[in-house]
């Protein structure tokens, strides 16, 4: 038996909506937000990602190792590069022995600044949903990609 549910804008059921519908509106909302809030501090997402990868890494990032990173939604592989250079011309990142990209003290300032935006997008994104109601649908939308895999 097949349970109809009336989401909350009454258009259509749920339950019959294409999951891709429904993932692809959810991801093009988190980034327009996730960009907007970024933009407040004058960075753009390829430069929060940049930035966290290399924070993360014990000596820095070469360009070569952060060409060799995964990006997200489909993004060509210069495009954090092109964020690290930016960042170096900002005075956000210094370039060290071979080459290697580490946070300088206004990095690590920006860094932290841009953590607590995202913060308040994650805020903004959860609402009133409960954490285990997001785990369980990023479980689920995690289950469909590994089924299609």
């Amino acid at each position: 038996m097949t349970t109809i549910s009336t989401p909350r804008n009454n258009t259509t059921a749920l339950d019959q909506r294409p999951i891709a519908l429904v993932a692809w509106g959810a991801t093009e909302a988190i980034l327009r937000h996730s960009q907007a809030a970024l933009a407040r501090i004058d960075m753009t997402q390829p430069q929060w990602w940049a930035l966290n990868n290399i924070v993360r890494a014990e000596h820095g990032l070469t360009k070569e190792e952060i060409r060799a990173l995964d990006v997200p939604y489909g993004m060509d592989t210069q495009v954090m590069v092109r964020a690290a250079d930016a960042l170096v011309h900002r005075g956000w990142l210094g370039v060290g022995a071979a080459g290697r990209l580490t946070l300088t003290e206004q990095g690590h300032e920006g860094l932290a600044a841009a953590k607590e935006y995202m913060d308040r997008v994650r805020s903004d994104l959860l609402g009133d949903i409960a954490e285990e109601d997001y785990a369980t649908a990023v479980s689920v939308l995690q289950h469909v990609t590994d089924n299609l895999a």
